[in-house]
């Protein structure tokens, strides 16, 4: 059969006469000059109606056959070749399933890798990192003594002891006006102004605290860092070569199963506190209605928390009309919680010191 041989050493063609015997192809040219190529070394790349053949071993090696092959060539040569390597020997659609598989795994080990990775990484350095952004807070941190006891004194409501020992839960109100809480890495927890000023009642910032604290006992902040960072920009962040802030973190988007859970977490809580549900569960309403859910509108709280209407449904469905509830805080503590980024100089206010209430005041709590 004949063909064009291209050496791969000069750019002149030579006409050939083409044959395989045993494991070679020999390549004979116009002047009985004798040619061999290893077929396993073969590549074979079809052009349009002529057969291209490449060596692996030889760049630039090229032969040129012209269809029809002969038969007997032909049982020797290499299959066609379109897309190259292993997806030539398994076949495209056997290929595409193989890739298709791997990438599925890849998702998966990388949606689920930070779950079990984030209870291994050390707490202390996660304590480095929120108290750096703690401490870049500044001014923007209230500092009312009597506000700052009454923001403790709820969460010690919520889960007693959480605000002492080696494994306690620092808070910190903010004086920025966002409607948001959010989780710190290192057991923080910060509640903006406008959280707490839209609260209509003590037991409403309980369910919020709640589900902050629930955040944080299951290491969820560590795993949406792990989630949207990954693990060598969190070691260098933990270290202090990346920046961060407080902005950045209370946007985290925690995973829905990560979100059912701290809500479940924050529901039990408020039972073991023997605090109301339903005040939580209209905060959420409210959010839902105040916001447009499901109109494309947003408040910080829901750009990093999942849609308020279905959680509203489940806090109000956990409420035990049998039970006897008491209010998170008392009104002294309410109002001075109220007034924690406004009394900066440790003066205790009276009746809310002149400042018109949010809301109606509690009544005392029952006993």
């Amino acid at each position: 059969m004949r063909g064009t041989l291209y050496d791969g050493t000069t750019a002149f063609p030579h006409a050939v006469t083409v044959s395989a015997t045993g494991d070679e192809l020999n390549l004979t040219t116009d002047d009985a000059h004798r040619l061999v190529a290893p077929l396993a070394a073969l590549i074979r790349t079809d052009e349009g109606n002529r057969v291209r053949l490449g060596r692996s071993d030889l760049p630039g090696w090229r032969l040129l056959l012209d269809e029809p092959l002969d038969p007997g060539l032909a049982a020797r040569l290499p299959r066609p070749g379109r897309y190259g390597g292993w997806i030539d020997r398994f076949g495209l659609g056997k290929a595409a399933a193989a890739c298709a598989v791997a990438a599925a795994a890849v998702v998966a080990v990388g949606y689920t890798a930070p779950h079990w990775l984030a209870p291994h990484i050390p707490i202390g350095w996660e304590r480095n990192l929120g108290d750096s952004i703690v401490g870049d807070f500044g001014d923007n941190r209230c500092r009312s003594p009597y506000g700052q006891r009454a923001l403790e004194t709820l969460a010690e409501r919520i889960e007693p002891g959480v605000t002492r020992g080696p494994d306690r839960i620092q808070f910190a109100a903010l004086d920025i006006n966002m409607l948001n809480a959010a989780a710190i890495p290192g057991n923080h927890i910060i509640v903006f102004k406008r959280m707490i000023s839209g609260a209509q009642n003590s037991d409403e910032l309980a369910g919020v605290l709640a589900h902050e604290i629930a955040h944080v006992r299951r290491r969820h902040v560590t795993e949406a860092l792990l989630r949207e960072l990954g693990i060598g920009a969190l070691i260098r962040l933990f270290a202090g070569g990346i920046g961060a802030n407080a902005q950045q973190v209370a946007s985290l988007s925690y995973t829905r199963a990560n979100e059912a859970q701290a809500d479940a977490d924050a529901i039990a809580a408020l039972e073991r506190a023997g605090i109301d549900p339903r005040p939580t569960a209209r905060l959420f309403a409210r959010l839902a209605k105040e916001t447009g859910e499901g109109r494309g509108y947003s408040v910080q709280w829901l750009q990093s928390h999942p849609a308020s209407g279905g959680r509203a449904k489940r806090f109000a469905a956990s409420y035990d009309p049998h039970r006897a509830y008491r209010f998170a805080l008392s009104r002294t503590e309410l109002v001075r919680l109220y007034a924690v980024c406004t009394w900066q100089y440790g003066k205790v206010p009276r009746g809310g010191g002149g400042r018109k209430a949010p809301v109606t005041p509690e009544p005392a709590p029952r006993r």
